[in-house]
């Protein structure tokens, strides 16, 4: 990624702590977990910028906007969830309308439709799987709906890529929060019961498939 996306990603990660700050994601009853500085926002996402940086920095103009946008959204996304534990309708069902029209841009400009069409129907396959789980999860514990609502966006995006960097990168949540669980349950900062964010591991695992995409 050009530097110059590296400083458009700082700037939009001001604006996003500037948001995180006030407030607008809580509600009167939410219970507050672990507050996530909001400086760490735009710290965290230049970081994932450089990072991406060698791995996508010959993509089309269009497709750079678009992959900024989604991470300065997901380090903020994440920021959320874990002091909340609740992934705000507010910030997770805008982006659909939005993805559409930034991946609708891609495929226009670099003239591959198919790309489209793939993209819409991981997003579709994204939410009915995560949907199945959910309900299927015991007690109705584990997946919320928000986490139901996120997969349909990050399988759109990970479906521009391709089938498989859809059903990898959404299953890669699950290899990685078990991971985090089990780390954080070693290091007794939680009990067996505790409740834990999953939308951060659902959205790292979108991210790193992401920048390994253009390898495969």
């Amino acid at each position: 990624m050009a530097w110059v996306w590296v400083g458009v990603t700082g700037l939009l990660g001001v604006l996003a702590a500037g948001w995180l700050h006030r407030g607008h994601h809580r509600r009167p009853d939410d219970e507050h977990h672990r507050s996530v500085p909001p400086w760490a926002v735009p710290l965290v996402a230049v970081v994932g910028a450089v990072a991406a940086g060698p791995f996508l920095a010959d993509q089309p103009p269009v497709v750079l906007a678009t992959l900024t946008l989604a991470l300065v959204w997901a380090v903020l996304l994440a920021a959320v969830d874990l002091e909340v534990r609740r992934l705000p309708d507010r910030l997770v069902l805008p982006a659909y309308p939005v993805a559409a029209l930034l991946l609708t841009a891609c495929a226009v400009v670099t003239g591959e439709p198919a790309a489209l069409l793939r993209a819409l129907t991981c997003a579709g396959a994204g939410v009915a799987a995560f949907l199945l789980a959910a309900l299927l999860s015991p007690g109705g514990e584990g997946l919320g709906l928000g986490d139901v609502k996120l997969a349909g966006v990050l399988g759109g995006l990970l479906g521009w890529w391709g089938w498989s960097d859809a059903l990898v990168g959404l299953l890669s949540g699950f290899v990685l929060g078990g991971l985090a669980a089990l780390v954080l349950l070693l290091a007794r900062r939680v009990d067996r019961g505790g409740a834990l964010a999953f939308g951060p591991a659902m959205l790292l695992g979108a991210y790193l498939c992401t920048v390994l995409a253009p390898l495969a």
